[in-house]
């Protein structure tokens, strides 16, 4: 038989993942087990927000302030009050997450967001302008791109919940005890990803989206802690004595670069290989692990 949650957890580890697709499917989820609040919120990521005070804090990016200048082109324009630029430069994006992943895909470098007449009179004034200027901030692709990551995990997360609680959906169909169950589960959807802060990169124009915290610190320990947590989730499954040595070996591997405190990029890239394995050996949980930590690590 097949289940409906599985079968999500199994499309968001996929490199080809479809962010509107994975969305409907938790909409049907959602819808089957009555769960009203989390699918409200499905909705508005399919659909749009209707206003930014509605939109969660993962949606939130900070873009840099430019002006047209006839002659250079786009010139950045630097606000020497910290509390005046962070309301004219951070913004909270509401279109729908298909909007969103085509914006981000089709742009390499920075997407650009234009300001009203109302906040380019006000800069107008404050910069003395002689004439109107053209105002727009420009957004990383990148960090527009993240938003996709974060619904994604946010599913994920939802999904291991309800798969922890028995609530799977064989064939489509949910049992009157998984309906019941489904109504203990958190519907908010910080209760699965949490709230996030925007903060600047020091390379370049990419933006940083850390989690309760301001900023993204790697600590060895922190991978270790991911790496235990895979570890116990392995041993609760019922896989193949070859995928059990095969993984043994990988999680060997990957503790002693802890230990030999490789750089980063190197325990992302083993984290990576991990990931793909358990996914290939049906492991899904604790790729999932992998795949729900490892945003937060680097």
């Amino acid at each position: 038989m097949t289940s409906i949650v599985l079968d999500l957890q199994k499309e968001i580890l996929s490199p080809n993942c479809d962010i509107v697709n994975v969305l409907r499917k938790a909409h049907l989820i959602a819808v089957k087990l009555k769960l009203s609040d989390f699918d409200q919120w499905i909705q508005y990521e399919l659909n749009g927000y209707p206003d930014e005070e509605s939109c969660p804090e993962y949606r939130k990016v900070r873009g840099i302030l430019k002006y047209l200048n006839q002659y250079y082109g786009w010139y950045p324009i630097i606000i020497p009050n910290n509390e005046i630029e962070k309301i004219v430069c951070e913004r909270k994006i509401s279109n729908s997450i298909s909007e969103i992943a085509s914006l981000s895909d089709s742009s390499e470098n920075d997407l650009l967001m234009k300001l009203t007449g109302e906040e380019c009179a006000f800069l107008d004034e404050k910069c003395n302008a002689p004439i109107p200027q053209n105002y727009a901030l420009h957004i990383s692709s990148t960090a527009v791109k993240d938003i996709e990551e974060k619904v994604k995990n946010a599913i994920l997360e939802w999904t291991l919940k309800l798969e922890e609680e028995g609530i799977v959906g064989e064939n489509m169909m949910f049992t009157e005890k998984e309906k019941d169950c489904a109504t203990n589960i958190p519907q908010t959807v910080n209760n699965y990803y949490g709230p996030t802060s925007v903060i600047n990169s020091t390379s370049g124009n990419a933006q940083i989206v850390s989690g309760n915290g301001n900023t993204v610190s790697f600590t060895y320990d922190k991978v270790k802690d991911v790496v235990d947590e895979v570890e116990k989730s392995i041993n609760a499954s019922n896989l193949s004595q070859n995928d059990m040595e095969t993984i043994t070996e990988l999680l060997s591997d990957i503790k002693l670069k802890i230990e030999e405190k490789k750089s980063p990029a190197i325990l992302k890239a083993a984290l990576v290989g991990l990931k793909d394995f358990l996914i290939n050996v049906g492991a899904g949980v604790a790729a999932g692990i992998i795949q729900a930590k490892i945003q937060g690590l680097f």
